[in-house]
């Protein structure tokens, strides 16, 4: 038999910590699987938005990658015997993707970046598989004589 450990005055308050079954009450289970459920629903949330945060800053290292690539391609296309002119008229003449991902293929972005980018874009936008799955893409811009050729979110 159980007994409790201060003094028990009634006989109603001796019989209750004498009877008292050890266990959890269905109020306290259901309280603890709400604090678990609440508890793995923010874990569910945290971990959704770290996957979305980390294709965006992906997407914006891809983005800074065409950029550099399209900056060497236009410095080696206007060096030498070429000029800024000739140079503007080649990129002009692309008007897809895959032609302006075409003019860096060669020396500017290595094969296998060419590659991501050439299967998942279309069109005139640009997109590699994180873009594809934050619902981003990337164009180039029209180059005039006024202008600089850049790599821009649509």
């Amino acid at each position: 038999m159980k007994h409790c450990l201060h003094q028990c005055t009634s006989r109603v308050t001796r019989w209750f910590f004498l009877c008292k079954k050890s266990g959890f009450t269905l109020i306290e289970l259901l309280l603890v699987i709400a604090i678990i459920g609440v508890m793995s629903a923010l874990i569910i949330t945290t971990v959704s938005n770290a996957t979305a945060d980390a294709r965006r800053t992906l997407a914006y290292q891809q983005q800074v990658t065409l950029q550099d690539a399209l900056n060497a391609w236009i410095a080696a296309q206007s060096s030498g015997t070429n000029t800024l002119a000739a140079a503007r008229s080649n990129y002009n003449a692309a008007s897809t993707a895959a032609a302006w991902l075409n003019l860096l293929s060669n020396n500017y972005l290595h094969s296998s970046t060419y590659e991501h980018f050439i299967s998942n874009s279309s069109g005139t936008q640009i997109k590699s598989e994180a873009m594809v799955k934050s619902g981003m893409s990337l164009r180039f811009t029209t180059w005039t004589a006024s202008t600089y050729p850049t790599v821009e979110w649509n």
